[in-house]
């Protein structure tokens, strides 16, 4: 029943800062970025000592993590409403005006599908980390999972913020923090890696393991697209990424940057990930891919999600968007969601050999307040009478 309450009442607290935030601007709150600021402040603050509360009422040690999803529902809320109000699903509340005042990236379109994937699904792998943890269950892939998802969005968005002009320093401001979260968590949940050894049995050769060898090959083609795309986008002058740029990808140039810092770091880190994995392919044993394979597969959702829901949006411009048939069509579609499903059958496949791509389950499980051995008790009179118990079994063992 512990476990239902905390959940419960994360959710509940997530709703919550919906209808506050409404309130504080009627009230005029978000007029000044420095009262915004200020407000922000004040309510991560009261957000947090109510979860350490929360939690602390039910687990003697808590994850830090945990209390870091907790206030990341907070914010997914009211993300996904003010979007929602943008695109006119719901009744607007005056709140669009106030979030669009402090972040007017989101008014574009890779704002508004960025904002939809951290409000649904963001929102989606907290509370699934927050369950699985008081459930003492394993959260670390689902943590390694949500990583690279924001990792991905904060270097694309922090770049793009900056170089625009007239450049959003609010929105520099309270994005640019953000990108800490990821890279601690990638470096606290690998640096506590479950110990494996490892095994010095021969593998097969790569032609002799199919699957491995397709996989082999898509990494390497993705190599080869991301390094043309890249090349495109910082001003090639081939005529071959000329036609590729216009015909195929032309959401490539959108003004707004955020295209074309995305086709970047699938330049500049998805490659390095590209070789490293073929590397592991070659030559399995390396307990390091299963982790990184989420991560990768977390990053490329995010990122394929927001690049073809944004250069199909509303708010796009049409010489932009994508065709929609014919054979550039079909180019666009074809490597656009091969690159979002493949890294995912990656993952899985990742995950189901443990022996050969490492094992990801989490050691470190939440601790009740009242556990006594391998038995869990909500109450203290339950713990005294299970030692009595214990000891008159003991004794009329002796």
């Amino acid at each position: 029943m512990s476990a239902k309450f905390v959940v419960l009442g994360v959710a509940f607290m997530a709703l919550l800062s919906w209808p506050i935030m409404v309130v504080l601007d009627r009230l005029n709150v978000f007029k000044t970025e420095r009262s915004a600021v200020l407000a922000g402040i004040i309510l991560i603050a009261t957000a947090l000592l109510l979860t350490i509360f929360l939690f602390k009422r039910y687990f003697k040690r808590v994850d830090p993590f945990v209390y870091v999803f907790s206030l990341l529902c907070c914010d997914a809320v009211p993300g996904l409403i003010f979007v929602l109000e943008l695109d006119g699903f719901i009744p607007k509340f005056n709140s669009t005006t106030m979030v669009t005042g402090i972040e007017p990236f989101m008014k574009t379109s890779y704002g508004v599908m960025s904002t939809y994937w951290n409000g649904i699904v963001h929102l989606a792998l907290y509370l699934a980390a927050i369950t699985l943890y008081v459930r003492r269950d394993s959260h670390r892939e689902v943590t390694l999972f949500w990583a690279g998802s924001l990792l991905n969005m904060c270097v694309v968005l922090l770049p793009a913020l900056v170089t625009q002009t007239p450049n959003d320093k609010s929105a520099i401001f309270i994005n640019a923090p953000v990108i800490l979260l990821p890279i601690v968590a990638m470096g606290y949940y690998m640096h506590r890696r479950p110990v494996q050894a490892r095994s010095f049995l021969e593998a097969p050769k790569i032609w002799k393991r199919p699957v491995d060898l397709l996989f082999f090959v898509y990494f390497l083609l993705a190599a080869c697209v991301v390094v043309f795309r890249g090349m495109t986008v910082v001003g090639g002058k081939a005529s071959c990424m000329k036609d590729y740029l216009n015909d195929c990808e032309p959401y490539l140039k959108d003004t707004h940057n955020f295209p074309k810092f995305q086709a970047i770091a699938y330049l500049y880190f998805y490659l390095a990930y590209y070789l490293t994995a073929m590397y592991g392919l070659l030559y399995p044993g390396q307990h390091w891919m299963a982790d990184w394979s989420l991560v990768h597969a977390g990053a490329a959702a995010q990122a394929q999600f927001t690049y073809i829901t944004g250069a199909l949006n509303r708010r796009t411009a049409a010489n932009m968007r994508p065709p929609m048939a014919g054979t550039n069509g079909m180019m666009f579609w074809s490597i656009n969601l091969l690159m979002l499903v493949i890294p995912q059958l990656f993952a899985l496949w990742c995950l189901r050999d443990p022996d050969n791509h490492g094992r990801t389950y989490t050691v470190d499980l939440a601790t009740p307040n009242y556990l006594v051995g391998d038995m869990i008790v909500k109450k203290p009179a339950r713990i005294y009478n299970y030692r009595k118990e214990t000891r008159r079994i003991e004794e009329k063992t002796d």
